[in-house]
């Protein structure tokens, strides 16, 4: 399988999309020989690196327990924490293998919950290893028989459907997933989903229907939404790119301003990574070593 390669905007280096991935449910599997309570699949969050090993040998014993005493859910469950292992240690083959395999549990047991976030979490996996495609139709598959129950996943899913239509440059499919989950997250009163929902919208307007003043009020309300939530990597990330639609918009003066917001948010939270991206744009600028003061 060969990945695809999808040209964007030059400014668009950096720039990232937010997942609603980490908003899913996640449950403990339960001892060795129960039944665990409403058994789902282990979410597809951040792991430590560093002890990610050490998880993985300690998830694998538990498999061997949950086999050995014929505990189907739980087995389930925990071949969705190993896939999360493997992908935080970039095996993404070995992720999908696992929660393909977990995925034929659920089907067994009839467990439509389980079988529509393993779905899902393969799109999750797919997206973040760079086949959009294959994402796209994992998505499509855990959209087609979401319980009514679970909105808040539907939600997350229809967002992450929305960002594989970015990478495929399909405007329409894009916005149309994006207002979908921006909608079902404002009925749920889920105000982070939301802020989610409105920053990706921002970047949509921005690169894909090239219209910055729309991706500029879009993102506006994004940050305040986050600002109010206290999520500063979310916050950082909407001013980058709120930034960005600023240089689009010919304004400099207002694009610095959001990027050192932005460089200083993400040196108070430590984040690097975040930090190396924004001083790229702000290069264009002229102002790489330019620092905001703290708000």
């Amino acid at each position: 399988m060969r990945r695809k390669n999808f040209a964007l905007p030059l400014l668009y280096l950096g720039t990232v999309l937010l997942t609603g991935a980490t908003l899913r449910a996640q449950v403990s599997a339960g001892a060795p020989g129960q039944s665990p309570e409403a058994p789902q699949p282990a979410r597809l969050a951040r792991v430590d690196p560093p002890h990610v090993q050490d998880a993985l040998d300690a998830l694998n014993k538990l498999l061997l327990q949950y086999r050995q005493t014929g505990n189907r859910q739980a087995e389930a469950s925990v071949l969705g924490a190993i896939a999360n292992s493997y992908n935080a240690l970039h095996q993404q083959q070995k992720s999908i293998e696992e929660l393909q395999s977990a995925l034929a549990i659920w089907r067994e047991l009839g467990n439509q919950k389980g079988e529509t976030l393993t779905l899902a979490h393969i799109g999750d996996v797919y997206r973040g290893w760079g086949f959009p495609e294959q994402a796209n139709r994992s998505y499509r598959d855990a959209l087609a028989i979401y319980p009514e129950t679970d909105k808040s996943g539907h939600a997350a899913t229809l967002n992450n459907l929305g960002l594989t239509y970015f990478s495929l440059h399909d405007k329409k499919r894009c916005l149309e997933n994006l207002n979908k989950a921006l909608d079902l997250y404002r009925t749920l009163g889920d105000r982070h989903g939301e802020a989610l929902a409105l920053s990706n919208l921002g970047t949509m307007y921005n690169f894909l229907a090239n219209d910055p003043e729309k991706a500029l009020g879009v993102f506006q309300e994004a940050v305040t939404k986050l600002e109010l939530l206290d999520d500063r990597s979310s916050e950082a990330n909407a001013l980058d790119n709120m930034g960005v639609v600023w240089l689009n918009l010919h304004k400099p003066e207002m694009a610095a301003l959001s990027f050192q917001r932005a460089v200083a948010m993400y040196r108070r939270i430590g984040d690097s990574q975040g930090e190396a991206s924004v001083r790229r744009h702000m290069e264009a600028l002229g102002q790489p070593e330019t620092i905001a003061s703290g708000r």
